[in-house]
């Protein structure tokens, strides 16, 4: 019997040894993002690493027409979950993940009641350089803000890559409870790998009082905003 146990031991061990890796489960935020009455809203889920408000852009993900969003993360911890709907009041959550499990979330979003609070983005330029670290694409937004109370949030995803990205304002900025100044906000991004497609960026800004533009998605041509009815 002793002889037996052992050997079924040893089986399920060497089976073990056997499977791939990456068989472990993955850490992941999922979601829901809805209005009030109920309807799915599309648009962005971005993610911080560690405490929220901190500006350390980590990953994102669409939200698509369902309203329905999967973020899967290299580690457990704290994030920031930022959510982004054109013609909504943007929705900041700080939230923990478990490594190996499954966060689920629902996020509800207010229209705003006008636009005229909101941020402006007025134009979206790319091009490339040559650098010390290699090749870069370099992309320019201009922003500005009718109150002057711009925050941190200049903000860049690449749906292909999954990364967020902070951009650089025009100038040092004391702290990130300052107001940003207006201007044209810059980002490096590393493109000696593919993909490097405009097609992929979107981009989205917000103020100090989670008054945001809308989304901003290929050809990045802005538009006049629309006020939710």
């Amino acid at each position: 019997m002793i002889h037996t146990v052992l050997s079924v031991s040893l089986a399920l061990w060497l089976a073990a040894l056997a499977l791939p890796r990456g068989v472990d489960a993955a850490t992941v935020i999922t979601g829901i993002v809805r209005t009030q009455g109920g309807q799915p809203l599309a648009g962005l889920a971005l993610l911080e690493k560690g405490e929220i408000h901190n500006n350390r852009w980590d990953r994102g993900t669409l939200v698509d027409t369902a309203g329905r969003f999967r973020i899967e993360l290299a580690e457990g911890g704290q994030y920031g979950l930022h959510v982004y709907s054109s013609g909504y009041i943007y929705k900041p959550n700080a939230v923990r993940v478990e490594t190996g499990k499954t966060l689920e979330v629902e996020v509800v979003l207010v229209p705003e009641p006008t636009r005229a609070n909101d941020p402006v983005i007025k134009r979206v330029e790319f091009g490339s350089s040559e650098t010390g670290k290699g090749k870069v694409m370099i992309v320019k937004m201009e922003v500005s803000d009718p109150n002057g109370i711009l925050g941190p949030q200049v903000l860049a995803f690449n749906a292909a890559t999954g990364r967020a990205f902070a951009m650089a304002p025009p100038r040092w900025v004391w702290s990130l409870k300052s107001n940003y100044p207006d201007g044209v906000y810059q980002l490096e991004a590393d493109i000696s790998q593919p993909p490097t497609d405009p097609r992929d960026w979107h981009f989205v800004v917000a103020d100090h009082k989670c008054n945001t533009t809308d989304i901003l998605s290929f050809p990045h041509k802005p538009q006049p905003p629309q006020v939710i009815r």
